[in-house]
């Protein structure tokens, strides 16, 4: 089993890395891990090295590193903005988004956003962004930002170098149509289970945004979510 845990950045220039509490607890008593057995951590922030574990206790766990690098930050930013959907498929989505690459997850309120605010609600997102990037060996953890209104978004929408924005009103182009290629920091933006009003869609346009069909058939958000970070990934990573 490869064990991947995250660390603060100056426990990897130590001969001997103190793991957290809560990450130590989790090791000992979820994954009972033994002293000699083999480990990777990481900062979040492209720091990685490789050890084994020294001692094990039910408050801390260490690790005696043996090698450690710097992985590059990557140089094409995928930002995912998506109205906050029902728990379920929010969750799906954000484990597939740091899978597929963004660097970025921005999650929105809109005006058919059926989800209510609940500072509870982003912890448990921020953990579940972190166990998907244990998971897959990602190095640089997405920036996972605060849920924010979609009319404090738009203004920012002219910051990327594109931004897509998925519609089902007229006016669209094909996703594929899009010329993605050369491009440095691209945003998807995704509506909610309602989708987002024409006026929502009008606004992300007026601000530089292209809307975007994915097809014939129309995607659940989630789908659209995965389907159109798929894309990018396929293109730009």
């Amino acid at each position: 089993m490869r064990i991947n845990s995250l660390v603060d950045a100056a426990e990897l220039e130590k001969g001997i890395a103190v793991l957290s509490p809560e990450e130590s607890h989790h090791l000992a008593r979820v994954l009972r891990v033994q002293p000699g057995q083999e480990i990777t951590l990481f900062d979040g922030q492209g720091g990685v090295a490789e050890g084994a574990i020294e001692t094990v206790s039910k408050t801390a766990v260490e690790v005696r590193v043996s090698n450690h690098w710097k992985v590059p930050k990557p140089e094409v930013e995928i930002d995912l903005i998506q109205a906050v959907p029902k728990p379920d498929r929010w969750e799906l989505v954000l484990q597939k988004a740091v899978e597929l690459g963004a660097t970025t997850i921005r999650p929105v309120l809109t005006k058919h956003t059926e989800f209510k605010p609940n500072p509870k609600k982003q912890a448990r997102w921020s953990k579940i962004v972190l166990n998907a990037a244990q998971q897959c060996e990602v190095r640089w953890l997405p920036d996972f930002q605060p849920l924010e209104k979609y009319d404090a978004v738009v203004p920012t929408l002219g910051n990327y170098d594109l931004v897509l924005v998925g519609s089902l009103y007229e006016g669209t182009r094909p996703f594929r149509a899009v010329d993605i290629e050369g491009k440095k920091r691209v945003a998807l933006l995704i509506g909610p289970e309602g989708d987002f009003t024409e006026a929502e869609v009008q606004a992300a346009v007026d601000a530089g945004a292209v809307p975007v069909s994915f097809g014939e058939r129309i995607l659940r958000t989630e789908t659209a979510a995965i389907f159109g970070l798929s894309v990018l990934a396929y293109e730009l990573l």
